[in-house]
């Protein structure tokens, strides 16, 4: 007989499922809809059908907002019979978290994904005038794909998806689901990873999933250019999509960055991490496809390049949607998802698109217009062109190494070929310095990308005189090199590389400040590319000086073996800090003054001071690093940060120690008879016996006729000369004896009174010291200079992409009109 189960709430679930259900019909009704528009000849039927795909398309938008609701409700509602909701969240978790519980797990990611799929479509809808059936079409398609990650149908041993609206009891197999009430043994769900509780969190993963959503529209446009033989015609309306993909997708990149720095503890903004570069690939093709639709708008060249930037573009998503998700970078990334079964699934959602554009760019291949006249040398889109194939290079390069685990799962195939196969004998290892792996190519894409924004926009599209290029270049590139060389030697940038790409970036950002007073007259409005091409410079050089330069001052003086755990690198860059036992370290005086518990979370209080040469203060601050023990996870260690404008002094906990174990081994209180007078010591004071002083109430409260209750008066003295003072009280009340404790914190001390010896006119008090050799912290701190010229550049460089996107628009309307 079926279990009848207790306290379940079906109905978010059911209506969650029937969202599901109507979002991927829906999207699959409007393809077709959209297809046959596209195809009818007969203009009455092709609007017909267009109408009917609007309205299917608008199912479908209901459809995915009903599957949010209900699934935020789950969330919200600590709804623990639900999966997802047990998976990801708690009752302890505050209101904004919740948001990021939504999309910690694959199936929200997805659903964030279609989200804005769904809204960037009603925009495309709206604007796109003659090209929204067959635009529409390649974005319904796409619904189509993502509705299917979410179905959850299993054929055999086939998986279609996983619907965030499982059961619990449908997904766990255990002995307690057998009980009709196991929710009353459900108190509370797994919880947040602590890494993502942060503010940036609430905010990184939509932004930059609209990033990627966005980069579909100029895919969905180069499909449909090539589908209706109109192969320039969509020059026009997706150029400002393509500035608001690179402007949302650069912004989503740059906030993970910020994220990394605020709440990671590797010590910076940017690792080369496998998922970090997957984001970023798309964005350096997407803009390289930028400045090839800009060169073929302007002089009819690069229009093939164009086609293949923006198909590549949303391939390469799709791609880190397959890396990030099907688990394969599992022992290559913190950031990556399991592997919920999909990975067949992922690959046929790849395959499908790269067929379908191959198969669209091989047939019309011939017909795309690419003049036989070569570019010339001396002129603007020639540069541009060869900017675009130095960002191919850096994204086959960092897409060659990231997909290190993929090589290595095709080898055992490979090496079954009768010839070549011996090439594939041994797996590729992953760089062992990866730092220095990618930037042993990517300071050179910096340089020549430098160079290149700083001098290009002073050539002239078709053809430039060289004598006039040089003139008006000539007093930037000297000043640069007048500025560029007492940079590099107070930074100590000497490295010819490294020094190279500071002048490149000092370069650019001098070069694009001039063209846009003395070319542009300080137009604002048209002066898009050379501000975006100051912040990309900006966010160059504050990256090379605050990671060339960074210095890390938690030096390893006292000689400290941290144990195995720590190589001898750490050992070196990591110091002890006893609490209260101030640590001199770069000119401040450093102490650990204990902490704070807000669960799950736990903030060490580090106070920063630094003295003048008379003794006097000079600055003081404290930093509140966090780190938790995680059952799961180990040690979970977030830095804080003390910002100058100059500088950040960043600081994170490497090692604690565990407090469960502190309160085990806290010890029994120690026994010593004294006599009013008397004298004993701690480990931090001795302390007096000052009186004994009797009591009529306790707390507040009367006592008895027959209740007795004495307090001894104890003044305990540092070495330094401060005072502090103690009462213990010994109280018998009904002929039960209590000792009521007190405790001086400045010296970690308690005592109580365990006897009282009236003949002997003594006192038998205990003491229980706090073990101030257990209570401490490992620290790292990096002082990293002139961080802010990075943000400053990333702030710059989207601004650049917004100005550039808003004229675009105008620029259409005007033509339009």
């Amino acid at each position: 007989m079926d279990v009848q189960y207790v306290g379940e709430h079906l109905l978010p679930g059911i209506i969650g499922k029937l969202g599901v259900l109507t979002a991927f019909v829906a999207a699959l009704t409007a393809t077709v809809a959209y297809f046959v528009a596209t195809q009818s000849k007969d203009e009455f039927a092709a609007q017909s059908w267009k109408r009917f795909a609007r309205v299917a398309f608008g199912f479908h938008t209901a459809g995915v907002f009903t599957i949010i609701a209900a699934l935020f409700y789950i969330i919200q509602q600590h709804l623990f019979e639900y999966h997802y909701a047990w998976q990801h969240s708690s009752q302890s978790l505050p209101p904004k978290y919740l948001l990021s519980c939504f999309w910690e797990g694959q199936e929200g990611s997805f659903l964030l994904w279609m989200f804005w799929h769904a809204i960037l479509g009603w925009f495309l809808v709206w604007r796109s005038k003659n090209w929204e059936s067959p635009v529409m079409a390649v974005v319904s398609v796409t619904q189509v794909f993502l509705g299917s990650m979410l179905l959850g149908f299993a054929f055999g041993e086939t998986k279609i998806g996983s619907n965030p609206f499982n059961l619990l009891r449908d997904v766990m197999d255990a002995p307690i689901f057998a009980r009709a009430d196991y929710l009353s043994f459900i108190k509370d769900g797994n919880g947040l990873n602590p890494l993502l509780q942060n503010y940036w969190m609430v905010i990184h993963p939509p932004t930059l999933f609209l990033g990627f959503a966005s980069t579909l529209v100029p895919f969905a446009y180069a499909v449909a250019a090539l589908w209706k033989r109109d192969y320039s015609g969509w020059v026009k309306p997706v150029l400002p999509w393509v500035l608001f993909s690179a402007a949302i997708l650069g912004t989503g990149i740059l906030m993970g960055g910020a994220w990394a720095y605020e709440a990671l503890s590797f010590g910076g903004f940017w690792a080369w991490d496998p998922v970090e570069n997957a984001s970023l690939v798309p964005w350096i093709t997407l803009v390289a496809g930028l400045h090839t639709l800009i060169i073929f708008k302007s002089t009819g060249y690069a229009l093939r390049a164009t086609f293949i930037f923006f198909i590549a573009t949303f391939v390469l998503i799709l791609y880190s949607t397959f890396l990030t998700r099907s688990g394969i970078l599992g022992d290559t990334s913190v950031h990556s998802f399991t592997d919920l079964g999909m990975s067949g699934q992922l690959i046929f959602f790849m395959g499908f698109f790269v067929l379908l554009s191959a198969f669209f760019l091989i047939r019309f291949w011939n017909k795309i217009p690419n003049p036989t006249k070569e570019e010339d040398f001396s002129s603007r889109e020639f540069w541009m062109f060869i900017g675009a194939l130095v960002f191919t290079i850096s994204a086959i390069q960092i897409t060659f190494t990231t997909s290190i685990p993929v090589w290595n799962k095709f080898f055992p195939l490979l090496r079954q070929l009768p010839v070549l196969g011996n090439l594939f004998e041994k797996d590729l290892a992953p760089p062992i310095n990866v730092i220095q792996h990618y930037n042993s190519i990517q300071v050179w894409i910096a340089v020549l990308i430098g160079i290149g924004s700083a001098y290009v926009q002073f050539l002239r599209y078709k053809q430039n005189s060289w004598s006039n290029f040089f003139k008006a270049l000539a007093v930037s590139f000297l000043l640069a090199a007048v500025l560029s060389a007492p940079m590099a030697y107070y930074l100590e940038i000497l490295t010819p590389h490294y020094a190279l790409m500071l002048f490149a970036t000092v370069f650019a950002v001098i070069a694009n400040t001039q063209y846009i007073f003395s070319v542009l007259k300080g137009k604002l409005k048209v002066s898009g590319g050379s501000v975006t091409h100051i912040g990309f410079a900006l966010l160059m050089l504050g990256a090379l000086i605050s990671q060339h330069n960074q210095e890390v001052i938690s030096i390893n003086k006292s000689g400290v073996d941290f144990g195995e755990s720590f190589d001898e690198k750490n050992k070196m860059e990591n110091i002890l800090l006893r609490r209260d036992q101030p640590v001199e370290m770069a000119g401040y005086d450093v102490t650990y003054i204990g902490d704070s518990v807000a669960a799950p979370n736990n903030y060490f209080k580090v106070d920063y001071k630094k003295f003048d040469e008379d003794g006097k203060l000079k600055e003081s601050f404290t930093l509140l690093p966090n780190a938790q023990i995680n059952p799961n996870m180990g040690l979970i260690s977030s830095p804080d940060t003390r910002h100058y404008l100059t500088k950040d002094i960043y600081t994170h906990v490497t090692s604690v120690p565990d407090k469960d174990k502190m309160a085990a081994d806290a010890g029994v209180f120690e026994l010593d008879t004294v006599a009013v007078g008397d004298t004993f010591y701690t480990a931090k004071s001795f302390v007096i016996i000052e009186r004994v002083v009797p009591q009529t109430q306790v707390n507040g409260v009367e006592l008895g006729e027959k209740d007795i209750a004495v307090s001894v008066q104890l003044k305990a003295q540092t070495l330094e000369g401060s005072s502090y003072s103690a009462n213990p009280v010994y109280l018998i009340k009904g002929n039960v004896p209590e000792m009521l404790t007190d405790s001086i914190s400045e010296i970690g001390a308690t005592f109580r009174i365990e006897r009282i010896l009236p003949e002997q006119q003594q006192i038998v008090i205990g003491i229980k010291e706090k073990d101030f050799d257990s209570d401490f912290i490992i620290l790292k701190a990096i002082v990293f200079p002139y961080i802010n010229v990075l943000w400053l550049g990333c702030f710059v460089m989207v601004a650049g992409f917004v100005i550039s996107m808003l004229r675009r628009m105008k620029e259409n309307k005007t033509a339009i009109a």
